[in-house]
């Protein structure tokens, strides 16, 4: 317990401040952001995750726009031929606009990737590989939209007033 202490004082004298802290400009970004995401269910998951790290816009200040590209790739093949593990990636590419007008105040490009199994055989169901791809998209859509979340509160301080 005593080396807890200790180890925050040593954080505390090194000008260490969490990063969501009190009076952070992090903790300030909530609501700050109007969301544009595409269409589709990865984007529609990746604006429900935005909106539930970033809340709803209630005294918004940018627009937040996303694009993303999604691919699957087929990595694993049987001997009859059967694919039977998908890889899926994504880029999301990104820009945070003031409201106001003007330049992008940041952009960026997240990636993300998983995979899934669609096993062949007697006991294995295509709606049940259908769902499998589909949940592989949605992780990669809400991975990026962490990443995204991390990267505007690591620079929130470029943006504070």
């Amino acid at each position: 317990m005593l080396s807890l202490a200790l180890a925050g004082l040593a954080l505390a004298g090194c000008g260490f401040r969490p990063l969501y802290g009190e009076g952070s400009p992090a903790a300030a970004m909530r609501g700050r952001f109007v969301l544009e995401t595409p269409d589709g269910q990865p984007g529609f998951e990746m604006r429900e995750r935005l909106l539930e790290r970033l809340g709803p816009a209630d005294q918004p200040v940018y627009r937040l726009s996303v694009r993303l590209d999604l691919d699957t790739e087929g990595s694993a093949l049987t001997q009859q031929d059967y694919t039977t593990r998908y890889d899926v990636s994504g880029v999301a590419r990104y820009e945070v606009l003031p409201l106001a007008g003007g330049a992008p105040v940041l952009t960026g490009t997240v990636t993300s990737a998983t995979a899934y199994s669609a096993p062949e055989g007697d006991s294995s169901s295509a709606f049940a590989s259908l769902v499998a791809g589909r949940d592989a998209e949605v992780r990669v859509a809400r991975a990026m939209a962490d990443q995204i979340v991390m990267e505007l509160a690591v620079t929130a301080g470029d943006r504070a007033p």
